[in-house]
C-alpha cells in the first residue's frame, strides 16, 4: 500500500530519483564502456557474433529490469528469470572468449554484475551477494578449465573483482543509504510543510477574528455612544436587537480557543457570520470534540443547518454535540420561513427535522465508523 501522507509521497519521488540515476548508470556502462570494449576485442572472440548478442540480451535484459524498478513491481519470478538470463550470458560469453584472454575481454563479468544489481537493487543484500558470487564463480571456472591459474592470473582476478564488485557495492550502498536519508528529508520536509500550513491557518483564523470584533464595533458603537449622550433610547427594540447581535458575535469570538479550528464548525462559521451580519442574533453551543471524518461527510453535515440559516427571521441557535462513540450531530433552531433541503447521500448521515409554528428544528446526524 502507497503511503498517502506527505512524507511518504516525498520518500518516494525521493527514492525514484536514485532509482532513475542507476538506470542512467548502468545503460551508459553498457552502451559505452562496453560497447567500446566489443568493438576492441571485436577479432579475438570465437564468435563475434555470439558478443553482440549477448551484449543485445544483456541490454533488453536492462530495459527489463528498469521498467521494474521504476515501476516498483515486485514479481519475484519475473526478476529472478531475467537474473537467470543475465548469468547465461556471463556464461556464454565466457566460452566465447580466446584462451589467455579471459580477464582482458570478459567485458561481461562486469556487465552481469551490474545487470544483478539493477534487478534486485531493493532486495535483501544477501541476494545480491550471492548473484554476484556466481558471477564471479563463472569466471574462476572459465580461468580453470582453460588453465589460466597461474599466480599472475589469480592475481589480475582478485584485483579485477575488486574493482568490479567496488562499483556494484556502492551502487547498493547508495540506495540503502538514499532510502534512509531520503526518509530523514522527506519527514523534515513534511515537518516544514505541515508547520507552514498550521502558521497560514493561525493567521487566517486570527484575522477572521480581527474581522468579527470590527464587525461588532461597528454595530455597536453607535448605540453605545448614543447611550452615554443619552440620544439612544434603551428601550427601543431595534436598539435591543442590535446589541444582542452584537453580544452573540463577541461571545462567539470569545468562546474562540483553538487556533486551528474544528473542520465542521471552518464550515459553519461562514454561514452564522453570514446571519449576524443580516441582524440574526446566534447563539452557539458545542459538547465534545468533533472526532476525524472526511470532508464529504463533514458538508453532509453541515449543508441542511446551512440551508436552514439562510431563512432565519430574528434569532437562531446552532448546536454540535459529538458523542465519545464517534456520533456526530449539528442542530438548528430557527424562527422564519426556512426550507429544508433534500440530504445528501452520505452513508451514515441522516437529516430529520420538526416544525413547532413558526419555529424550525433540523438536526443532521452521522454515525462515525
Amino acid at each position: 500500500m502507497a503511503d498517502s501522507s506527505p512524507a511518504g509521497q516525498f520518500a518516494a519521488r525521493f527514492h525514484r530519483a536514485f532509482d532513475i540515476a542507476t538506470v542512467i548508470a548502468v545503460a551508459l556502462w553498457q552502451v559505452g564502456a562496453v560497447g567500446t570494449a566489443l568493438l576492441d576485442f571485436w577479432d579475438l572472440y570465437r564468435s563475434p557474433g555470439l558478443a553482440v548478442a549477448v551484449w543485445a540480451t544483456q541490454l533488453l535484459i536492462m530495459a527489463c529490469g528498469a521498467v521494474l524498478l521504476l515501476r516498483g513491481t515486485q514479481a519475484a519470478a519475473v526478476t529472478w528469470s531475467l537474473v537467470a538470463v543475465d548469468l547465461v550470458a556471463g556464461v556464454a560469453m565466457a566460452a566465447n572468449c580466446p584462451d589467455g584472454q579471459q580477464l582482458r575481454t570478459n567485458w561481461a563479468w562486469t556487465s552481469v554484475g551490474l545487470v544483478g544489481v539493477l534487478l534486485l537493487l531493493h532486495r535483501p543484500v544477501r541476494q545480491v551477494v550471492a548473484v554476484l558470487a556466481v558471477n564471479a564463480g563463472i569466471v574462476v571456472v572459465a580461468l580453470a578449465a582453460t588453465g589460466e591459474m597461474s599466480r599472475h592470473a589469480v592475481a589480475g582476478f582478485v584485483t579485477l573483482l575488486y574493482a568490479s564488485a567496488s562499483i556494484q557495492f556502492a551502487l547498493i550502498a547508495g540506495a540503502r543509504v538514499f532510502r534512509f536519508s531520503g526518509g530523514m528529508a522527506a519527514e523534515a520536509a513534511a515537518e516544514q510543510w505541515e508547520m507552514a500550513t498550521r502558521a497560514a491557518v493561525i493567521a487566517e483564523v486570527a484575522a477572521a477574528r480581527q474581522d468579527r470584533y470590527r464587525e461588532a464595533r461597528g454595530l455597536i458603537a453607535d448605540v453605545l455612544r448614543g447611550l452615554a449622550d443619552g440620544t439612544v433610547d434603551p428601550a427601543d427594540t431595534q436598539v435591543r436587537h442590535r446589541c444582542a447581535t452584537a453580544e452573540s458575535m463577541l461571545r462567539q469570538v470569545l468562546a474562540e480557543q483553538d487556533d486551528v479550528p474544528d473542520p465542521l464548525l471552518r464550515l459553519l462559521r461562514p454561514g452564522i457570520d453570514e446571519a449576524m451580519r443580516r441582524g440574526v442574533v446566534v447563539e452557539m453551543a458545542q459538547v465534545g470534540r468533533t472526532p476525524p471524518m472526511s470532508e464529504e461527510v463533514a458538508v453532509a453535515l453541515a449543508e441542511a443547518p446551512l440551508a436552514v440559516l439562510t431563512g432565519a427571521g430574528e434569532a437562531a441557535r446552532v448546536t454540535v454535540v459529538s458523542a465519545g462513540t464517534g456520533q456526530v450531530s449539528v442542530s438548528v433552531l430557527v424562527d422564519g420561513d426556512a426550507a429544508v433541503p433534500e440530504p445528501a447521500a452520505v452513508e451514515g448521515v441522516t437529516v430529520t427535522c420538526d416544525r413547532d409554528g413558526d419555529l424550525l428544528w433540523v438536526e443532521a446526524q452521522w454515525d462515525g465508523p
